[in-house]
């Protein structure tokens, strides 16, 4: 999920004292600052004491933002609740707040700030799929589809949002929903090589085994390094009774690298033959 840098607008008197500071405040919010820049200058942009709270919000949010880079998310929760005291108005507080949680594995803290980030910023379509994707890790699945449908009514050419409602809609048990959003996808993104593998287990969930197999041919083609491909594909031929098209892409899939209980036991059957 898309972390947020914050840009401050500042003033500050003459003097040289005034310039550090003010170098440390735009490199605070420079989009091609390193991590350790933002930490480095934001921090040294907050001690200085020369700013305002909405500028020292914009300190911490970024600040917070590298932390979370790090994967230091303790570090990022406070930043962001220290920027949340100082300019509760700014919606990418919230929003990357949130997407620490999910990081975190607290979903349902997560949804509620997701929520906070879109009161504030009602057609943010990227804290839409971000709920939506909290909301699948709490098994809410319809609402899950719901945010993701909001996201797609506000950017019909979001593939990622199309993509997500269809997993929604599998977890729901409806494979004809979710093949109808991975058309979309597809459409839209048409060298997608995991479109066309997620499309191929909606399309065996809704009964079309030729479908699913034309999709993971597909897929295939795109990427031939693509392991679980071949496997899905091979599980396919294998269910089929054409075992001797199913044993060679089972055992590409092997080749491979795929980590499977059942496909290291098939090959481990195969060579005591």
């Amino acid at each position: 999920m898309r972390t947020w840098i914050a840009a401050a607008v500042f003033a500050l008197g003459s003097g040289a004292a005034s310039a550090q500071v003010s170098t440390h405040i735009e490199q605070c919010q420079a989009e091609n600052a390193t991590i350790d820049q933002l930490i480095v200058h934001c921090t040294a942009a907050i001690k200085s004491g020369r700013m305002t709270p909405m500028q020292e919000a914009r300190a911490f949010l970024n600040r917070g933002v590298a932390f979370f880079e790090r994967e230091q998310y303790s570090l990022a929760l406070r930043d962001y609740g220290l920027a949340a005291a100082r300019d509760p108005r700014l919606p990418t507080i919230y929003a990357n707040r949130a997407n620490t949680y999910v990081r975190m594995g607290n979903p349902a803290q997560a949804v509620q700030d997701y929520d906070r980030a879109l009161s504030l910023q009602p057609n943010d379509t990227q804290s839409m799929i971000g709920k939506g994707a909290a909301l699948i890790q709490l098994s809410r699945n319809r609402e899950a589809a719901q945010a993701y449908g909001q996201a797609i009514r506000i950017d019909p050419e979001d593939a990622n949002a199309w993509f997500n409602r269809a997993i929604a809609y599998m977890r729901l048990n409806d494979p004809a929903s979710a093949i109808s959003d991975l058309n979309r996808v597809v459409a839209l993104a048409p060298e997608d090589a995991e479109a066309y593998v997620s499309r191929s287990r909606a399309q065996q969930a809704n009964g079309d085994l030729n479908a699913a197999y034309q999709d993971l041919t597909r897929a295939i083609e795109i990427d031939p390094a693509y392991s679980f491909a071949w496997y899905r594909r091979g599980r396919i031929l294998h269910d089929d009774g054409r075992e001797e098209q199913a044993r060679n892409d089972l055992a590409r899939a092997y080749q491979l690298g795929l980590d499977d209980p059942w496909l290291a036991e098939y090959i481990a059957t195969l060579s005591r033959r």
